[in-house]
């Protein structure tokens, strides 16, 4: 998932996987597996990621799998040769097959997608950055593969969503990712609104992300709309080499000068801060 991209596939689209099942059961024949390999969350450079960066930050077995798989399913072409050029050989890297699927992809390009798996062949599907299928085109090739009947995989690795709510110090125990706020201000003015009404209710800690580009007019809209004791926390260029979390109420943030995180990809979180280490008790 890459906090950028602003027009994912939308929800409509998914629900388009239902269209034309695949008959992944035709003549006996045995499914390939579809594994959800993470990619780093870091920044690329110039020349992209150094071999040692990529193992510092992604697992032993994601690593593996990039490197025994030939057929990906990839949100970016670039970054994919970029990342796999550095963990596989030349004569690995002629075997390598890539399949494009993007924010541009038309939902009826799945079910050629899942032919390699339905003929028995693993596929790995891999983000621009960090976990794949959260906020992602991804899903929607994920939701397929469960109604044809494939195993999906996920392996572990970063997510900038988990990393920030672990260290935003809001609640973790109840949590809801919001994905994009709506872009006109209007329109997200409203949700700010809402949600804020929605926390005094429940609670419940919001995550939400947006395109770089307008972080900064979303964290005025934050200070200006949300109530001044609810804390706001900014997690930017997570993984990055400036990486910046800062948690503090509105009014603190209104008080310490500080500005947005400007084009750096962010995740957005508003909650109340923990004030106790002991977990709520279960009703019922």
């Amino acid at each position: 998932m890459t906090p950028g991209a602003a027009d994912k596939m939308k929800p409509e689209d998914a629900k388009a996987v239902d269209a034309k099942p695949v008959d992944a059961g035709a003549g006996g024949q045995h499914c390939g597996t579809l594994y959800l390999l993470p990619a780093p969350l870091k920044p690329q450079g110039e020349k992209g990621w150094t071999r040692e960066e990529i193992i510092a930050e992604l697992p032993a077995g994601a690593i593996t799998l990039m490197v025994s798989l030939d057929r990906f399913v990839v949100e970016s072409e670039r970054s994919a040769v970029r990342l796999f050029s550095r963990l596989r050989d030349r004569e690995s890297m002629e075997r390598l097959r890539l399949s494009v699927l993007d924010e541009h992809s038309l939902p009826n390009v799945l079910d050629s997608l899942l032919e390699p798996l339905v003929r028995g062949e693993d596929v790995g599907l891999v983000s621009e950055a960090g976990m794949p299928c959260i906020a992602d085109p991804g899903a929607a090739l994920v939701a397929k593969a469960h109604a044809a009947g494939i195993t999906v995989t996920p392996l572990s690795g970063p997510s900038s969503l988990m990393l920030a709510l672990a260290a935003s110090g809001l609640d973790g125990q109840r949590f809801m990712f919001m994905g994009y706020l709506p872009a006109g201000s209007g329109e997200r003015k409203t949700a700010l609104e809402s949600l804020a009404r929605a926390h005094s209710r429940d609670g419940i800690t919001r995550l939400f992300i947006e395109t770089p580009y307008r972080n900064d007019s979303l964290f005025a809209d934050c200070l200006a709309i949300l109530p001044q004791a609810i804390a706001l926390c900014v997690a930017s260029d997570i993984a990055g080499g400036d990486e910046k979390i800062v948690c503090m109420s509105i009014d603190a943030w209104k008080r310490s000068g500080r500005r947005g995180p400007g084009k750096r990809p962010a995740v957005f979180l508003v909650g109340s801060m923990v004030r106790t280490t002991k977990t709520p008790a279960r009703k019922g």
